[in-house]
């Protein structure tokens, strides 16, 4: 069997993640090779046809890619452990959907370490009273976008749909409260009802940056830039990686972009169409070399390509994008 029937057959993750540090291996010298047109479109093609590892958990399916992109399926009224991180990590959470019954819960470790008693805190979760707790809960909206860029906060997002954008795919959180240890993984999960879902996500038009402090939680709407054949909203990011989303009308194309030190990740979100891929030189030809590209797609676009979209379908394509130094990647 070949390392990419191997990464998409349904397998423990413990398994999975053995072949994926195998993917991460061959990745790595891929990565570092030159920019040679037919290897640029070889990995792009590998990584659209394998598609995301998926990684099933008994609250949600993780849909991840090898850079640190994910999209995560949970179930209602279930999600991540109320967890920290303990070592430097950024993770940007976008809401696509919120479940009934759906939250994020945010606040500092002193905070807390300040109010938590485990028993207290079992009864509030499973739907007792407790202002103490409740003031750290916030019931997001689809397009709501939440950073995790320092330590020492504890969070959760329990009950919804959404995109994760972060510097590293490896876990590496402290579990103050596990809520799922010891649960079965649901028997309807598997690469048939994942790729369905990820198939038909609603990405949404608007986006707003939830942040809380002293004085409660507050939204801000994140700027739209206005760009050829669309529009593009930054997620953030900072010096080492960058997230976004863009929406391309239909019948037209986008401007060409650089890759420049950094490999991306392109999820095509919704809509259909073509990705522009290859050398600066290949990008200039009048027809340039181009990859078939449907929602649900996942591309890897390496290092020193040029890429672009054609949105050649009756809907607008609407793609993430999540750029990042591979040295931050593969750590």
């Amino acid at each position: 069997m070949s390392l990419a029937e191997q990464l998409r057959a349904d397998s423990p993750i413990a398994v999975l993640e053995q072949f994926e540090r195998q993917l991460k291996e061959l990745l790595t010298r891929e990565l570092k090779a030159s920019p040679d047109g037919d290897r640029i479109r070889a990995l792009a093609s590998f990584q659209r046809d394998l598609g995301f590892l998926l990684k099933y958990k008994s609250y949600a399916v993780k849909a991840a890619s090898p850079l640190g992109y994910s999209v995560f399926l949970q179930r209602p009224g279930e999600g991540f452990s109320f967890q920290q991180h303990v070592e430097h990590k950024t993770e940007i959470f976008y809401i696509l959907d919120v479940l009934p019954g759906g939250y994020v819960f945010l606040c500092d470790f002193d905070a807390w370490r300040e109010v938590y008693r485990r028993d207290t805190f079992r009864a509030w979760l499973e739907g007792s009273a407790d202002p103490r707790y409740e003031r750290f809960r916030f019931v997001p909206r689809p397009g709501d976008v939440i950073v995790i860029d320092r330590l020492n906060v504890v969070h959760t997002v329990v009950g919804c749909t959404l995109a994760e954008f972060a510097t590293v795919s490896t876990d590496m959180v402290d579990r103050l409260y596990d809520q799922n240890q010891g649960l079965p993984v649901p028997s309807e999960f598997s690469r048939a009802f994942a790729e369905e879902r990820i198939g038909r996500l609603r990405w949404p038009a608007d986006s707003s940056l939830v942040t809380f402090g002293s004085a409660g939680w507050s939204r801000t709407r994140l700027p739209v830039e206005a760009v050829p054949g669309g529009y593009r909203t930054s997620f953030g990011g900072g010096d080492r990686f960058a997230a976004s989303s863009s929406a391309l009308d239909s019948g037209a194309s986008s401007e060409v972009r650089s890759t420049s030190g950094r490999a991306t990740s392109v999820h095509i979100a919704s809509g259909s169409g073509q990705l522009i891929l290859g050398t600066p030189h290949e990008i200039r030809k009048t027809t340039p070399p181009a990859l078939a590209a449907h929602a649900g797609d996942l591309f890897l676009v390496a290092p020193g390509a040029c890429y672009g979209f054609i949105n050649d379908g009756a809907q607008p394509l609407v793609v993430a994008e999540h750029s990042i130094e591979t040295a931050v990647a593969f750590v």
